[in-house]
């Protein structure tokens, strides 16, 4: 199934009533145990740079449906590789789940890069292992491993990249 077109706005962009509906999205609690609360997603841009935290609305047909925090420069975490930019967060409301929005924000986020923070030249995420959902959406979208699994909060924790000259040039 081809999902309506989506589009990413940012957190600073978006009217009051959009930043509540976005707050709201239902995420499961199997999934805040592996990324944490959609408030907490939220705060990891609170007070930081534009030009280092981007937190972006996955809008379908006006509604809100996600939510992606994009972290780079002093803001970007220890696991990620120096020049990279970590995807901190990524929800998709669990009522919207299973109908490509989480592949299609994917590809939007690498639009977004391309034009607003060109010179990244990589995407990095971390995962948890038992994350199997997740795990498989970053693999079909290109993401391989590019560091050994460590210990993690909840189990092992995987590291995953993926080349944006790459994206950018295909």
């Amino acid at each position: 199934m081809t999902p309506t077109r989506l589009q990413l706005q940012r957190w600073q962009a978006l009217n009051s009533e959009q930043q509540q509906s976005v707050l709201a999205l239902h995420i499961p609690p199997e999934q805040i145990e592996f990324a944490g609360t959609m408030a907490q997603a939220v705060a990891v841009g609170e007070g930081a740079s534009l030009d280092e935290v981007a937190g972006l609305a996955v809008l379908h047909a006006e509604a809100q449906v996600g939510f992606v925090v994009l972290c780079r420069g002093s803001r970007l975490p220890a696991w990620a590789p120096t020049g990279a930019v970590a995807l901190r967060a990524m929800r998709i409301d669990s009522r919207e789940q299973g109908k490509g929005h989480g592949r299609h924000a994917l590809a939007l986020v690498e639009t977004w890069l391309a034009e607003h923070w060109p010179v990244c030249p990589l995407l990095a995420l971390c995962v948890d292992d038992q994350n199997l959902a997740a795990r498989r959406a970053y693999e079909v979208a290109g993401f391989t491993e590019y560091a050994e699994p460590k210990a993690g909060r909840i189990g092992l924790v995987r590291y995953l990249s993926k080349s944006l000259r790459e994206a950018a040039s295909a």
